[in-house]
């Protein structure tokens, strides 16, 4: 089985522990509000355009300035549990209130149970449960508003199957998730939570499937993108004559985009979305990376995480020696088209290339 080191919930709650330790020595034991103030002080110091947030970086240099080094790992954790978005940054007034319980209840451990409890209902079910909740939430929606009041919340919970909730457990759902005390639920914040936080190293591999359809780097994938990336002569109702090679591209889109904003062209926000669905229901990093280097074409990883789907080719050397080699990064390469294979495989480096062969 693959491996990664994890970092446990106890190891998160030492460390916020740990914060309170220090910010009460610093304030000489002043009340929540004034340590929380300090600390929120701390990082306002490295926050350089004043935004309100720090990037990691930052983050590590703010928790390195209240002397946490030598645990590079626990605060790679510690700054992905607050990443709400995925997008990098962490909001360091949120984080110094939930440190000091000023936040809500977001650690609250009876809370958190109950939260565990319906995501464990959805993920059982893999990527299709994200999605099936997803759309039967946002059909309970009927204002349009993207909230939920209580009864259509718990009617979206049975709708889906989830019908063990007592009014206790309803309770604590509403109360964590009803940040502005209104009485109704924000539909995003809930499947967030639902989805939990993605490792850096996940987003990393999210960022670089997606870079490789956002070729001209504008932040959206639109057909002629997957175009360029899939050849759909193999899909069995284009073989069929059911589909045609857009319709089929059209489909395969539409799993990425949100329900409601099907416009045909795909965000990294919508693709990041789609696979932190598909993240909570993998429990190894390993096999997280190993999943996205086949279905994208990502060479490299070491060991189990190594990429298996690249093309690879037996070359020939004037000298009749003679290797195999993978063609790196290889999405959308026609492989019956050798001078773009040979051209691939000079500019990785393979020189005196006499004959190439389609490895069996």
């Amino acid at each position: 089985m693959p491996g990664s080191s994890k970092i446990t919930d106890q190891q998160i709650d030492d460390a916020l522990a740990s914060i309170k330790e220090k910010m009460a020595v610093k304030t000489n034991f002043a009340d929540a509000e004034v340590q929380a103030a300090a600390l929120e002080k701390n990082f306002k110091f490295f926050d350089t355009d004043g935004g309100g947030y720090v990037d990691h970086t930052e983050f590590v240099s703010a928790m390195t300035r209240l002397n946490f080094v030598g645990v590079q790992g626990i605060l790679e954790a510690l700054f992905d549990t607050f990443d709400e978005s995925g997008d990098g940054i962490v909001t360091y007034r949120e984080f110094a209130l939930t440190v000091f319980g000023l936040n809500k209840d977001y650690f609250n451990p009876a809370t958190k149970c109950v939260i565990e409890r319906v995501k464990m209902k959805i993920i059982e079910r893999g990527a299709s449960g994200v999605h099936t909740i997803t759309k039967i939430l946002r059909r309970m929606d009927r204002d349009g508003s993207y909230t939920l009041g209580r009864d259509e919340f718990v009617e979206g919970l049975m709708v889906y199957g989830i019908r063990d909730l007592d009014e206790e457990d309803v309770d604590k759902l509403m109360g964590y998730f009803d940040r502005d005390g209104s009485g109704r639920i924000s539909i995003e914040e809930f499947l967030r939570g639902v989805k939990g936080k993605m490792s850096r190293r996940r987003k990393k591999f999210v960022k670089m499937a997606f870079n490789l359809l956002d070729k001209d780097g504008s932040g959206k994938c639109e057909m002629r993108d997957f175009k360029d990336a899939y050849d759909t002569s193999a899909h069995p109702a284009v073989q069929a004559g059911q589909m045609t090679a857009d319709e089929a591209i059209e489909e395969f889109m539409s799993t990425y985009e949100f329900e409601d904003q099907t416009d045909g062209v795909i965000t990294f926000a919508e693709f990041m979305d789609y696979y932190k669905g598909i993240s909570c229901g993998i429990q190894e990093d390993d096999y997280f990376e190993l999943m996205m280097r086949n279905a994208w074409h990502i060479s490299g990883g070491e060991g189990w995480c190594a990429n298996s789907s690249c093309l690879r080719v037996l070359v020939r050397h004037s000298d009749r020696s003679q290797e195999v080699c993978e063609v790196e990064n290889d999405l959308g390469l026609d492989t019956s088209d050798m001078e773009d294979i040979r051209s691939r495989l000079e500019r990785q480096g393979v020189q005196d290339i006499m004959e190439i062969t389609l490895s069996d």
